[in-house]
């Protein structure tokens, strides 16, 4: 705050050489006429070793004040440059909003990445502003822009001036990197103690339909980042493809063989009667939409059937095309509609079918199961694959936040900008000039003025 103040102060000097010596010229001259004014600048003497003087330190602190000001100030550009950013769109499809670039959590954030001291939140963001690098309006239809790039410029306060400006303005761009791939691309995260069942209420089998759920979603999230980036490789020299490879063969291993496996051999249920009515029910139910399926297989069959064999032959009308051109093109009929019916009926009865004896032979395993004990070794086994799926998570979650960063470094550019000694050589130049003019007047009016 205090360099603040004192790099205004040179301003204020020559500011005021040049108020009195205005006032001293406009008075002093309504006395002269125009030949006497003028002739009093031709031979004004504008070298004088005390203007020089004043002039050169003045230029001196200016450009000390100047350079401890710059330290206080720099810039940043964010250019989005991915498709949705010019429909004003995150990459998610959902409506950009630029001040999420200094909200509290990307802020918050950046104070934990550096370790900043004895600053909060609020002191930050005060220092903070953001504003498109163009700006439309809304006069003309000609004059609409949705801009892609936004300017974020940082400038210290009492409060914050013991930080590093490039620092904190570097900081703030990368933690935002960070919230954006967090909240607008990486889709998948890690349940939390809360959000994980408790696996000592759950009958086993279920326990295997959840697990094997798990295991199908870390697949999926895996398959679709492959899609985006097949070739892209993590810091662990591992691919997607290579991470679902290993947790598709851990399912079927671990979940499918060993313990699908080890519960129906030994018929192990925490309560056999109550789980065997269960899945009686199940059957019954399924057994109702077999019927309806199987009803609405029949009967499309039965339509079939009534048409001629004329009708299932291609058929012709004439139309025409988008130039306005005739010809013959093929027609669907009704038969067509109803092939398609029946298939998908046909598919629903197997499926009810093949849902109906995987229950069956649930309920004969477990009414032929031996009272021998063995739900221990379950437990532990259901404890070892639910460890491993959690560690499939993380290592999933991790490649697909490198991969996130990658591609954001590409679709989020940042170039940070402070002032640089050119232009600090240029102010210093153009204050120059400044103060010397405003001395030489001051000269002149207190000595040629008076003398003349």
């Amino acid at each position: 705050m205090l360099t603040s103040l004192l790099y205004k102060l040179p301003y204020l000097v020559i500011g005021v050489f040049f108020v009195i010596a205005a006032v001293t010229i406009f008075l002093r001259a309504r006395k002269m006429t125009r030949s006497e004014f003028f002739k009093v600048f031709k031979e004004a003497k504008y070298i004088q070793a005390w203007v020089l003087i004043v002039t050169f330190v003045l230029s001196f602190a200016f450009g000390v004040l100047n350079h401890l000001n710059s330290k206080n100030w720099v810039s940043a550009v964010v250019a989005l440059n991915y498709s949705e950013a010019s429909q004003a769109q995150n990459s998610n499809g959902t409506r950009y909003n630029m001040a999420e670039i200094t909200c509290d959590e990307v802020i918050e954030k950046a104070i934990e990445k550096g370790a900043f001291e004895n600053v909060t939140v609020k002191d930050i963001k005060s220092c903070l502003s953001v504003y498109p690098y163009v700006q439309g309006n809304v006069n003309s239809k000609e004059e609409y822009h949705i801009s892609t790039e936004f300017i974020v410029e940082y400038c210290a306060s009492r409060k914050t001036r013991h930080l590093d400006a490039e620092s904190v303005i570097q900081l703030i761009t990368s933690a935002y990197k960070e919230y954006y791939i967090e909240k607008y691309t990486d889709s998948y995260r890690l349940k939390t103690d809360e959000e994980r069942p408790d696996f000592s209420k759950m009958e086993y089998m279920d326990i295997v339909l959840y697990l094997n759920k798990e295991a199908t979603g870390i697949l999926n999230y895996l398959y679709g980042l492959s899609e985006k980036g097949s070739s892209f490789v993590t810091s662990t020299n591992t691919t997607f493809n290579s991470i679902a490879g290993k947790v598709f063969q851990f399912r079927q291993t671990q979940i499918e063989e060993n313990l699908k496996s080890l519960i129906l051999q030994n018929g192990i249920v925490r309560d056999k009667s109550g789980y065997v009515d269960r899945l009686s029910y199940q059957n019954v139910n399924t057994g109702f939409d077999r019927q309806k399926h199987a009803a609405s297989f029949n009967l499309c069959n039965q339509a079939i059937a009534m048409y001629s064999e004329e009708m299932t032959r291609v058929v012709l009308v004439p139309t025409w095309d988008e130039v306005g051109k005739y010809y013959m093109g093929r027609t669907k009929v009704g038969i067509d509609e109803l092939s398609v019916k029946a298939t998908g009926y046909s598919d629903l009865v197997a499926g009810n079918e093949k849902e109906i004896m995987d229950n069956n032979l649930v309920i004969s395993k477990m009414n032929a199961a031996a009272n021998v004990n063995v739900n221990q070794m379950a437990d532990t086994l259901v404890a070892s694959i639910d460890k491993s799926l959690i560690d499939f998570t993380k290592e999933a979650i991790t490649a697909g936040r490198e991969f996130s960063n990658y591609k954001m470094n590409q679709c989020i550019a940042v170039s940070v900008s402070g002032t640089s000694l050119f232009s600090e050589l240029k102010d210093i130049l153009i204050f120059a000039i400044l103060a010397y003019a405003a001395i030489v007047l001051y000269a002149i009016a207190k000595k040629d003025f008076k003398k003349e």
